[in-house]
């Protein structure tokens, strides 16, 4: 259970991460162009966080 939370609290911080380079390299992105590159990346991300 505890490692749940923790991968889970990787996730978010991770796809938060994400999304602020996204958003940088990408200034003009919406809001909504961003949600939608993150949740591409999401299982990538989630490969990431279980190496």
């Amino acid at each position: 259970m505890r490692e749940d939370k923790n991968r889970m609290k990787m996730g978010i911080i991770s796809g938060a991460s994400h999304a602020t380079k996204y958003k940088e390299k990408n200034p003009k992105a919406t809001e909504e162009e961003v949600i939608r590159y993150v949740t591409r990346e999401v299982e990538k991300i989630l490969k990431e966080i279980d190496k």
